[in-house]
């Protein structure tokens, strides 16, 4: 045993050395500028993001004080002479620091791990000196960068004032501030939450907003290890928060999991990211409640308006912040060249309507495989529906239309746990019923853009580029606030196949995967399907309205007929009545209308009831239907 003089081996000796660390932290609290060394505050920092035991923050107190205290060096010295000034004795840190435990220096703890706190090599552990490793030392001085590798890889944000939300900040703060079972801050999930605004609420909180893009992190574990090690440390120091991307494709979002699980410190998710790839750290979901289903919250939207136009607009401007999703930039655009006819408007109703139909046309339709993005050009005038249909198809309507109004402001939407804020219908029926029409119909009495998609062309015989495609079509539609219109959905949700090849278990997984968007998804989705029968149990369940379109009566037939020829066509006198007798669809009469009129204009003549007939018989034909005579002369 060592039998060298110990200034720590009395009780007097002990206090002297945790006074001298007590006062230099006590000084450097009231005087921030008291001179060099660690500020306190930034070991307080250290210790809540690796959830340092006491004991274990208490020791890097006493180093830091030796490393930069004239007087603890000195003190420490003289009580283990045999170190010669090059570290503090582990003896003698255990008796400065009652109740460290041995296990707390261990090569896979936060001290050694983190490259907070080194260790003498090739001597006795009790004999082996301890002190703060030299980077860690320079970083508490505040006299080096980053490394390089990291620089490299993770960029600042520039937080943009205009963007910080309370209500976000408040979310983001009580998330942060919360511990898991380990100690440590829990990883949050963004959600919809812009990064953008995201990075304004963490700065709000004192925080340092970083990004970082799936693609930057090291595709080797060892190199991702030292960074994920060296961010922590960094971070720590900085008063930082680190931002990371999923960006799509299951590589991605594995790396993205893999770094997260690795660093220490506060770590938020933006993107998709299923939770069950997050491991076992103890995860929070931040809801971008202020913004209702936007990404960026209704107080941006009243900035960017002004506040004698956000006054003037008043609820509307949450109710457009909740259907579309919008960058900043964006809704800066929109509000910039709608300000002149939202001043110019009649009233609020109107100026809300100019609101929203420029929001619902400012982003640009990115182009996706099986998806195209029309207006609609059907209005409720030009549609024939049987009362009851119509009148289900008007609630439809309603539960899209108020949906801010009865889920945010009314809290509905606090009391399901957040879940059921999109709307999902299936319409099923024979073709030609009006089921297309009928989702046209709704998109334009709502002011919103469609998006229809052709399953054909969005299924990928290629493994994971459905899952891909669909992926773009859903962030397309939450930008624009757009009806997504999924025509003859028994092609892919029918009943899914057994498993007989990896091909299968993929195909089957990616209906799975669709399934989850739809019930997610927080805008509005119309699925058509000739056989409703085909669907899968599982996914009827999803939808919240079920709307059965039948062929049409005798007398929808008659009004059918009268409105399929526009008023400047040359038509002779018909007797509609008579063609109203034919079970035709909606979509037959209107294809058996265009025909003829082709015809007349092929032969130069007016379109009469010879044409109309020629025409029908080919229709009736492609339905293998008896073609039959035209009883002209039935009663009108």
């Amino acid at each position: 045993m060592n039998a060298e003089p110990r200034l720590a081996c009395t009780a007097e000796g002990d206090q002297s050395v945790l006074k001298a660390c007590a006062a230099m932290a006590l000084a450097r609290f009231d005087d921030p500028g008291s001179g060099p060394g660690p500020a306190p505050a930034r070991l307080a920092d250290i210790a809540d993001s690796f959830a340092l035991t006491r004991a274990e923050t208490e020791l890097v107190m006493v180093l830091a004080a030796a490393a930069f205290s004239e007087d603890v060096a000195r003190r420490v010295a003289a009580a283990s002479p045999a170190s010669g000034g090059r570290g503090v004795p582990l003896w003698l840190a255990m008796r400065l620091v009652p109740g460290l435990a041995p296990d707390s220096l261990a090569a896979g703890a936060a001290l050694r791990r983190f490259d907070l706190v080194s260790v003498e090599p090739g001597t006795l552990r009790i004999e082996a000196r301890l002190g703060l490793d030299e980077a860690f030392a320079d970083r508490l001085a505040g006299v080096a960068p980053a490394p390089s590798d990291i620089r490299a890889r993770i960029a600042p944000m520039r937080a943009n004032a205009a963007l910080a939300a309370l209500a976000l900040a408040d979310q983001l703060g009580a998330a942060l501030a919360s511990r898991g079972e380990d100690g440590l801050s829990p990883l949050v999930m963004l959600g919809r939450t812009e990064p953008a605004a995201a990075a304004a609420s963490l700065a709000a909180l004192g925080l340092a907003p970083h990004v970082m893009r799936a693609a930057a992190i090291p595709d080797e574990p060892e190199a991702r290890d030292i960074l994920a090690r060296r961010w922590s440390r960094e971070a720590a120091l900085d008063g930082a928060a680190l931002i990371l991307l999923a960006e799509e494709g299951q590589s991605a979002r594995t790396a993205v999991a893999d770094f997260a699980e690795r660093v220490m410190g506060h770590v938020l998710i933006a993107g998709e990211m299923p939770l069950a790839a997050l491991g076992g750290r103890s995860v929070r979901i931040v809801e971008d409640a202020a913004a209702g289903a936007g990404g960026v919250p209704a107080e941006r939207w009243r900035r960017a308006l002004g506040p004698e136009r956000a006054a003037r607009l008043g609820r509307s401007v949450a109710r457009v912040a909740a259907q579309f999703r919008l960058a900043p930039a964006e809704i800066d655009a929109v509000c910039a060249r709608a300000a002149a006819e939202i001043d110019a408007a009649a009233d609020v109703d109107a100026a809300a309507r100019i609101l929203w139909h420029r929001a619902g046309r400012v982003s640009t339709a990115v182009p996706t495989p099986g998806v195209t993005v029309v207006e609609p050009a059907y209005g409720w005038r030009d549609i024939v529906l049987a009362r009851p249909l119509e009148d289900k198809l008007k609630r439809l309507e309603a539960h899209v239309r108020h949906a801010t109004e009865v889920l945010d402001e009314w809290g509905f939407a606090e009391r399901m746990g957040g879940r059921g804020r999109g709307v999902a219908a299936l319409f099923s029926g024979p073709s030609g019923t009006g089921k297309t029409m009928a989702a046209e119909v709704i998109a334009s009495s709502l002011d919103l853009r469609m998006m229809l998609i052709d399953l054909s062309q969005i299924i990928s015989k290629y493994v994971g580029e459905t899952s891909k495609n669909i992926a773009a079509a859903f962030e397309q539609a939450e930008r624009s606030g757009a009806v997504m219109v999924w025509n003859e959905g028994d092609a892919i949700w029918g009943s899914r196949g057994s498993v007989g090849n990896a091909t299968d278990r993929h195909v089957n997984a990616e209906v799975g995967d669709l399934l989850q968007r739809i019930e997610a998804f927080r805008g509005f989705t119309i699925v058509t399907t000739n056989l409703k029968h085909a669907i899968d149990p599982a996914f009827l369940r999803r939808f919240r309205f079920t709307i059965d379109f039948e062929m049409p009566s005798e007398a929808e037939r008659l009004r059918l007929w009268q409105r399929a020829f526009p008023d400047r066509a040359p038509v002779d006198e018909i007797n509609w009545a008579a063609l109203a007798g034919l079970p035709l669809s909606g979509g037959s009469i209107r294809n058996v209308a265009l025909g003829s009129a082709f015809l007349a204009a092929e032969r130069g003549s007016r379109i009469d009831r010879t044409l109309i007939a020629a025409e029908l018989a080919e229709e009736l034909r492609k339905h293998n239907l008896p073609v039959s005579g035209i009883d002209w002369e039935r009663a009108r």
